[in-house]
């Protein structure tokens, strides 16, 4: 098996960070089909440096970034291994000359970062317009945000029963022993596709990994909606029944 590596700092809780939940008019939202996969026209991810250093954040970044592209009609555009590396230092404080900064980072921080500075990503500099925070304990919430935004920037505490698993389903163990989330370390993975039967595929180490509900539920402790230009411009997928005057007004009141 490939080696991997992850780097997922613990989830960073901001009173000021926007809830996913305000900006969604339920009565104006056409009900989400029952699957959607945002995968199938990114015709490679790639490992994004995930397999030499802690930088699964960042790959989660331009993974998410690769599919709104392609799915918009546009070519996904490859990160170097530069553009990796800049925007790992950058949001981490990485020194490629000390490998002791190979610490990784929280999702939070790269957010902010993605939103008021951007990173650049196949030569081209990509800001976000905004990301709110997603109730995990709401599937209908899950699956409109996903369905929605083109995919969710969502963070596991993964427990030791993953660590060589092609698949993540709910070990025969729970959560406990090497169930125990948080066992083998914190993770990026975003979760990208959702099948009729609820289970999902996740980007990870440059592919896609199945994981079931259940997985999900015990494991997945924070996820967030992002709002990115070249989705809601290009792809035709503007999120009816989601509020983006209030949410802008909001936003120029942080």
């Amino acid at each position: 098996m490939k080696l991997r590596k992850l780097g997922r700092q613990p989830k960073r809780s901001d009173g000021r960070t926007l809830k996913f939940a305000k900006y969604l008019k339920t009565s104006e939202l056409p009900a989400a089909p029952p699957a959607v996969d945002w995968t199938k026209a990114v015709p490679h991810y790639g490992m994004l440096l995930n397999d030499q250093l802690g930088d699964c954040v960042v790959a989660g970044m331009m993974h998410l970034a690769m599919g709104w592209q392609a799915n918009a009609g546009s070519a996904a555009a490859a990160p170097s291994d530069a553009e990796v590396v800049a925007a790992y230092s950058a949001i981490g404080g990485y020194d490629p000359l000390n490998p002791s900064t190979d610490r990784g980072c929280n999702m939070l921080d790269a957010l902010k970062y993605w939103r008021n500075t951007g990173i650049s990503i196949g030569g081209h500099n990509h800001q976000i317009v905004a990301f709110a925070e997603v109730n995990l304990a709401e599937a209908d919430e899950v699956k409109a945000a996903l369905w929605l935004f083109g995919g969710l920037f969502s963070g596991f505490q993964l427990p030791l029963t993953a660590e060589h698993a092609h698949s993540w389903s709910m070990p025969a163990c729970g959560l406990h022993g090497k169930g125990k989330p948080g066992t083998w370390g914190g993770h990026c993975a975003p979760l990208a596709a959702e099948n009729s039967s609820g289970g999902f595929q996740v980007i990870s180490w440059g592919g896609l990994v199945p994981a079931d509900n259940g997985f999900v539920a015990g494991y997945c402790d924070e996820a967030y909606a992002v709002l990115s230009a070249s989705w809601i411009e290009q792809n035709g997928q503007a999120p009816c029944g989601f509020d983006l005057a209030t949410l802008q007004a909001d936003l120029a009141a942080l």
